[in-house]
């Protein structure tokens, strides 16, 4: 497994984006738990590129995840450009505090096209994938991440822009 680790920096507050400055971003695939998806990440002038394949059995997941500074209180979502293969991907959110089972998330699902378009997702459409977990609040917020999941495809993203309002 290729662990890409990209660097921007992500200064989240009531409005916020993403830049071309330090911080972290990684790969994570369901290699960790035996699984066989695939995933690259690229980064060139403001836009990352995921390509790659998910494959169900043993897993099915590819993300590329950041964990943000803390959010302001008054965040509302998160917005960003997007364009790719046809495909539904989904934005997953994990949650600081408890989580049942461990690998608890939240999680909303957007589709692409070949063309560049605006997605904006609510805090409140997210839907809880888990049991015991924290409340929903920015605040809460430890990781959020773009994610191909759950069913045999190729992997082709881009996106960038991204934002908290």
């Amino acid at each position: 497994m290729r662990n890409l680790i990209l660097i921007l920096l992500l200064s989240m507050g009531l409005k916020a984006e993403m830049s071309e400055n330090q911080n972290d971003w990684y790969v994570v695939t369901d290699r960790v738990m035996g699984g066989s998806s695939n995933l690259d990440a690229d980064y060139n002038d403001g836009t990352f590129k995921m390509t790659g394949n998910v494959v169900k059995k043993d897993g099915g997941f590819v993300r590329l995840a950041h964990r943000p500074e803390a959010l302001s209180k008054d965040a509302k979502g998160i917005k960003f450009l997007a364009r790719g293969n046809n495909e539904t991907y989904e934005v997953h959110l994990t949650l600081k505090g408890v989580k049942m089972p461990p690998w608890s998330y939240m999680s909303k699902t957007f589709e692409v096209t070949e063309d560049w378009q605006e997605i904006t997702i609510n805090f409140d459409e997210f839907t809880k994938n888990g049991y015991m977990m924290a409340s929903m609040k920015p605040s809460n917020i430890r990781e959020f991440s773009i994610a191909g999941y759950g069913r045999d495809f190729d992997v082709d993203l881009e996106f960038k822009n991204v934002k908290v309002f």
